[in-house]
């Protein structure tokens, strides 16, 4: 039973813990919005877990404005199978008329365990996952460009850049969805980050992300939306 709860969660806090982000258009006001995901796992490990445990939970994508006139957008992560109060979460406060992170934080509570990490960047154009799924929603590369990513308190040099343009049913409708792809790239220091991030984004004017997929370390986590609120 105790790996039952705790595997599946794993694999998810291993994923996460070392992926990036960017995306988004309009006003603060336009961004109150709370997308709503389902979560599973695949990949050799990812699928292998799966047969002994849950796989599956929810994912919850939110942004709003505030008083300030920020944005703080954050990515809240749950596994029906975790014990009461497990999560985890990735968020930024984000300046909308321009392209930088004010701030950034991850937390979770995993197996009795809590940590948080929480950083201002005085450096320009530097993302997490939940800031840069905002940025390349707002400003999507149309080939590629160079990003830098802050994950668990260290920045990486990572590249976005387009995949493929796909029809997918969306919305009571067939949308073009572009993929948008982030990888690591070797930086001078010699890091560099192992992951790889995925970014399905409809058509619409919100270029709702429809499908996210990180993968790190043959896993595999896919995030599909269910629904959404603004």
């Amino acid at each position: 039973m105790t790996s039952t709860i705790y595997l599946p969660l794993f694999f998810v806090w291993l994923l996460l813990a070392g992926a990036p982000g960017a995306g988004g258009q309009g006003s603060p006001d336009a961004w109150s919005e709370e997308l709503h995901y389902e979560w599973d796992l695949g990949g050799f490990l990812g699928t292998l877990a799966t047969l002994f445990m849950p796989g599956k939970g929810d994912g919850v994508l939110a942004t709003r404005s505030t008083a300030e006139g920020t944005l703080v957008t954050e990515l809240h992560v749950t596994s029906p199978a975790s014990r009461e109060g497990e999560f985890w979460l990735y968020g930024a406060e984000i300046d909308p008329s321009g392209p930088d992170t004010r701030r950034v934080w991850s937390e979770y509570r995993f197996r009795g365990e809590e940590k948080r990490k929480s950083q201002e960047l005085d450096e320009g154009e530097v993302v997490d996952i939940a800031s840069g799924i905002y940025r390349l929603r707002r400003d999507p590369p149309s080939d590629s460009r160079k990003l830098r990513i802050w994950s668990s308190g260290r920045i990486y040099a990572v590249e976005a850049r387009l995949v493929s343009v796909e029809t997918r049913p969306f919305d009571g409708r067939l949308a073009q969805v572009r993929q948008l792809r982030i990888e690591g790239t070797r930086a001078v220091e010699g890091r560099e980050w192992k992951g790889r991030l995925d970014l399905f984004l409809a058509d619409d004017e919100a270029a709702t992300p429809v499908e996210i997929v990180i993968e790190r370390d043959f896993a595999r986590l896919r995030l599909t939306l269910v629904s959404r609120e603004e």
